[in-house]
């Protein structure tokens, strides 16, 4: 190998664990930021059904694969207001 050939894999290299540096430190900021909700930890369909900010999903079963997924709790979505400002 020649100089050069070995300063641009030298190059290279350090660009790609500069990229991957940068794609890890993003992704822990991301996942910090984004709390999971109270209802994501009820396990139980009562206690999910007794929060009224809370919807129970029942297990399912896919016809095709005969894979179960598995009932689980999660937060109604926030309806948002409509503006009455139409003209």
């Amino acid at each position: 190998m020649t100089r050069l050939s070995t300063g641009l894999i030298a190059v290279a290299t350090a660009a790609v664990f500069a990229t991957f540096a940068g794609m890890a430190d993003a992704q822990q900021k991301k996942s910090s930021a984004a709390p999971k909700s109270k209802c994501n930890a009820i396990t139980e369909e009562t206690a999910c059904k007794a929060d009224a900010t809370c919807s129970w999903v029942p297990s399912t079963t896919n016809a095709k694969t005969g894979q179960q997924r598995k009932a689980y709790c999660k937060s109604k979505p926030v309806s948002k207001k409509k503006s009455s400002d139409k003209k």
